[in-house]
């Protein structure tokens, strides 16, 4: 992707290869946060006059499962903007995972399982039935 000339002169001369330094940009952030490994957050000053979104990655590690706390972020700014249509959304999406954490932490140690064992068909199914439960 880059190329690095350094001349007798000592001068250095960088070459990007734009194409493929686009292609780069465009993989690493065209894909929702939550997937491979980013975390996404947002937060706000209590009168929404200030925000701020926090973006990070671990690497090599695994990624972290908060949802229901970050869905309770959410909630908080829904009812401090009085949305509450998006608040009882909220709500009802805090009360599913709260209630199907331990079978969604089953099916997850079973998909991991299968992706080892490059089963991806009994992966998919496993994957959906997540997918559901959330």
């Amino acid at each position: 992707m880059c190329k690095i000339k350094i001349n007798l002169n000592k001068k250095i001369r960088i070459m990007i290869n734009w194409r493929e330094f686009d292609r780069m940009i465009d993989e690493m952030f065209s894909f929702p946060m939550s997937n491979r490994g980013w975390d996404k957050k947002t937060f706000k000053s209590p009168d929404g006059s200030i925000s701020y979104t926090y973006m990070s990655r671990g690497f090599g590690l695994e990624p972290k499962n908060d949802d229901v706390e970050l869905l309770k972020h959410k909630l908080e700014v829904a009812i401090e903007k009085q949305e509450f249509e998006e608040a009882v959304k909220l709500r009802d999406e805090i009360k599913s995972l709260e209630e199907n954490k331990e079978k969604i932490s089953e099916l997850q140690a079973k998909l991991d399982e299968c992706i080892k064992k490059q089963d991806f068909e009994k992966a998919i199914e496993y994957r959906d039935k997540i997918k559901a439960l959330k």
